[in-house]
């Protein structure tokens, strides 16, 4: 963990985990936000893979089950659709996470 702030260069104690409580500067990000980020660049991948068609990407060629597989070609919008809105729910959670130890910090 850093000693100083990055940004004020004010002493942290061992409690500052998120912001520092002097000026509000975000320290570290939460966990919770880079699976965030992580669940929506898999919306990307899976977008490609949509736009290139997913009887393209070999999901026909035996590795699963046939009904699995005619179950994703059905509702691959709708896995698309959920993994980036999955991934931006749990990026806002980190963002939420961050505002209210900043908050606390300010108002301490």
């Amino acid at each position: 963990m850093i000693e100083r702030c990055p940004r004020c260069y004010a002493e942290l104690s061992e409690d500052a985990t998120w912001v520092c409580p002097t000026c509000g500067y975000t320290l570290r990000t939460p966990m919770v936000a880079k699976v965030g980020i992580l669940f929506m660049l898999l919306g990307l991948f899976l977008l490609g893979a949509y736009v290139m068609g997913p009887d393209a990407i070999g999901l026909m060629s035996g590795a699963i089950p046939t009904d699995l597989a005619e179950l994703m070609v059905a509702n691959f919008a709708l896995m698309v659709a959920s993994a980036f809105a999955f991934g931006m729910f749990l990026t806002a959670v980190g963002a939420l996470v961050v505002r209210r130890a900043r908050t606390q910090a300010i108002v301490a």
